[in-house]
């Protein structure tokens, strides 16, 4: 019975994620296509937990292997966009979608 309802709250709560990031997706490569992005080089998007002291921009730190400042500074931008909200207002306890690139 446990498991049964963990699956239930799962499945409830991933769900409008996927919708979400499916929208996200068809939006995205239409906007690379025409603005010359590399959103179309996304292959997946991922779910991240905003904790206490998290900034967008220790976000997309945290989320880049070896970056530059411009690098982070460009993937703040785009998480930003990408979850339409503006750097300085972000809470913990919400979720962002993290863009995941080809290597």
């Amino acid at each position: 019975m446990v498991n049964g309802h963990i699956k239930k709250v799962f499945f409830l709560l991933m769900f409008p994620v996927f919708v979400l990031v499916c929208c996200i997706s068809a939006c995205q490569s239409s906007e690379a296509q025409s603005t010359g992005d590399r959103t179309d080089d996304v292959v997946a998007y991922e779910s991240v937990l905003i904790c206490r002291g998290d900034t967008l921009w220790t976000i997309a730190e945290a989320n880049l292997d070896q970056p530059t400042e411009a690098e982070i500074r460009e993937f703040v931008r785009e998480i930003a966009e990408l979850n339409d909200v503006s750097p300085a207002h972000i809470h913990a306890g919400n979720y962002l979608l993290i863009p995941r690139y080809k290597v």
